[in-house]
């Protein structure tokens, strides 16, 4: 009797290597919600302003959106934040004279200051909900007016059939590139970490963060994966 595939349990530091693969391969649209992110960086990134990523991970993202604006705005900063140890052997090949990254746990970085652009995918969904509000508005509170938020989360669906439905299409989109026992490894392995929130649970906590209605826009839409553009107004 055959043996079944001996599966390590998922862990962001046992895939940091090839992390920005893995994810792209983990979400459908990953590589698009990504250039879309770039190319909304370039109507916010200013001179003598800050640009700060989330979990940047590898740090390759942050790079990209300093490649993207380095013409228009030379002056600009870059920081990227992240708290597993292991993407630190990555950062070196994208820091750069205006690129820093700092390990660190986003609720206790010191650097939310001078901001005209701000992303995070992926990550506000991993911190407790208790702390996600306040990070929110410390976001809010550092933006320069007219600089944006950039967030994307995996939501819940509006209803158990919804859900049930977009939950299974995910999983058939998963076994192109993984086999069942991977997929359910890393649910098993998610399921005390990930605390996720509904589209309109989103939307109402940048609200409460300062940002008004009228500036949150849902840009990107996959499966149960959304991206949220939230403009702090200039007047």
């Amino acid at each position: 009797m055959s043996q079944e595939k001996s599966i390590i349990p998922f862990s962001f530091s046992s895939h940091a290597e090839n992390f920005d693969e893995h994810i792209e391969k983990s979400i459908r649209g990953y590589a698009d919600l990504r250039n879309d992110c770039i190319l909304l960086s370039e109507y916010f990134v200013e001179n003598d302003t800050n640009v700060l990523d989330l979990g940047c991970s590898t740090g390759k993202f942050l790079r990209e959106i300093r490649n993207h604006n380095q013409d228009k705005a030379p002056d600009a900063r870059y920081l990227g934040v992240d708290i597993e140890a292991m993407f630190r052997k990555q950062w070196a090949a994208h820091a750069t004279d205006n690129v820093y990254y700092h390990l660190c746990d986003l609720r206790s970085f010191d650097g939310y200051e001078n901001l005209s652009f701000i992303t995070s995918l992926f990550s506000l969904q991993f911190i407790p909900e208790k702390d996600r509000c306040s990070v929110m508005q410390k976001i809010f509170c550092n933006l320069i007016p007219g600089g944006a938020f950039v967030m994307a989360e995996k939501t819940l669906g509006k209803s158990p059939k919804i859900q049930d439905m977009l939950t299974f299409m995910y999983y058939d989109y998963k076994r192109q590139n993984f086999s069942e026992q991977e997929i359910l490894e890393k649910e098993r392995s998610l399921r005390n970490k990930l605390k996720l929130w509904s589209e309109p649970q989103i939307i109402t906590s940048l609200e409460k963060a300062g940002f008004h209605k009228d500036c949150i826009q849902v840009f990107w839409r996959n499966h149960l994966f959304a991206g949220f553009l939230a403009i702090k107004q200039a007047n």
